[in-house]
């Protein structure tokens, strides 16, 4: 059980802060747990913790590996498994890194809504409830941005698009339950609805996808919040590129505008090379401390959210005036398109830098590849997997595969 921090009260508990989730104080471990004691209304809180901090796991694990596999990062690793990611080689064999726990926590969500629905009094607007199914769909986005196929507790193997609908369904619950709680889970809403943005963006439903994303200030920024009380509840990418040196910024396009090129993607030159030796050793500077929260979902995102649909309707003048807004929020100089090619690469620049190290920039490099849209995309994917099938514990366990 993860210690969270700032709130007492139940309700803000769930509703606490832009910036982040469950924030408890004063939790502490009380050993192992029986199961019947948590069919129990008192036990709401201690479900919702432990799916939350699951989830916080997985987003680590995504942050770091889809990293390493995307524009992100470059492998220099002693490691087998990051050498092969770095290389665009995704196999099952190593796909247990991020899938098992990924998928781990998406059951563990899912489980907690269903014990909270038999065990809370009024399950309709009950804040544990309302804030699982925020993590539920969490959980289900980040699958879909790494994982080939969806496969659902030992179920045939599914286009991964079925990640993105079960995540909508999940926010689209939250902000139901949250609506009837009131003005107290504004936060989960607002979470909610950039998590919509995220999915239907993906899906393709690119009116919904601006719609969610228009109810999303520049300012929210919803994380998974990371700690340096054990190595479970750590900062992932932290742990392989300060801890270790297993992965670089050198020869990224972060590394090729310097290192104060872009406040967003800073790194530090350690005048060394990195775990292999291979590749000077750009220590990315994001993530500086164990404990170093990692994003879900930002306002600044949904601006971009916004300039691509409106990239996507041809609208190419209306498309850089949003990533130029985004670009001003961080002090940076605006860009310029004139053509439609030209506003994919910006684009695509522009995601990178503001995702950066946050476990979505594989399903951009694959998605933004696409005929038509960005050069450099379709450059990078070039010889290389675009996802991570199921991992061989997935496919030991599940007849169906």
């Amino acid at each position: 059980m993860p210690r969270m921090q700032r709130i007492s009260s139940l309700v803000a508990a769930v509703a606490v802060l832009a910036t982040g989730a469950c924030s408890l104080t004063d939790v502490s471990n009380p050993g192992p747990i029986q199961d019947a004691a948590l069919d129990n209304p008192a036990a709401g809180r201690t479900i919702f913790i432990g799916l939350v901090s699951d989830v916080e796991v997985a987003v680590g694990s995504a942050a770091y590996y889809a990293g390493v596999a995307s524009t992100d990062l470059n492998a220099d690793a002693t490691q087998n498994w990051v050498q092969n990611m770095g290389a665009g080689r995704l196999i099952t064999e190593e796909s247990s890194y991020i899938w098992d726990e990924a998928q781990s926590a998406r059951w563990s969500a899912e489980q907690g809504i269903a014990r909270l629905k038999k065990t809370q009094a009024d399950p309709d607007r009950s804040p544990w409830i309302a804030g699982s199914y925020l993590w539920a769909g969490y959980a289900n986005r980040i699958l879909g941005d790494f994982a080939c196929v969806a496969v659902f507790d030992g179920g045939p193997s599914q286009p991964n698009a079925e990640y993105y609908k079960r995540a909508i369904t999940h926010f689209e619950s939250a902000i139901a339950v949250a609506t009837a709680i009131g003005p107290t889970m504004d936060s989960i809403r607002t979470a909610a609805n950039a998590g919509i943005a995220q999915a239907q963006l993906i899906l393709g439903d690119y009116a919904k996808a601006a719609a969610a994303a228009a109810l999303v200030p520049d300012g929210f920024r919803w994380v998974a919040h990371r700690s340096g009380n054990t190595v479970r509840e750590q900062n992932r990418v932290w742990e392989g590129t300060v801890l270790s040196t297993q992965a670089t910024v050198h020869g990224t396009y972060s590394a090729g505008l310097g290192a104060s090129g872009d406040p967003r993607t800073p790194w530090v030159d350690l005048k060394k090379t990195g775990s292999s030796g291979l590749r000077p050793y750009y220590q990315q500077a994001k993530y500086p401390d164990r404990a170093v929260d990692i994003p879900l979902a930002k306002g600044q995102e949904m601006r971009l959210i916004e300039a691509e649909v409106l990239l996507r309707a041809g609208n190419v003048g209306g498309a850089v005036a949003k990533i130029n807004a985004v670009r001003a929020l961080n002090t940076v100089a605006p860009v310029t398109a004139t053509t439609v090619a030209e506003a994919w690469l910006v684009l695509d620049q522009e995601r990178h830098l503001t995702l950066w190290l946050e476990g979505r920039r594989l399903r951009d490099n694959a998605r933004l590849s696409a005929a038509g849209l960005s050069s450099w995309a379709a450059t990078f994917m070039q010889g290389r997997n675009a996802c991570f099938p199921p991992s061989l514990n997935e496919i030991a366990s599940n007849p169906n595969l």
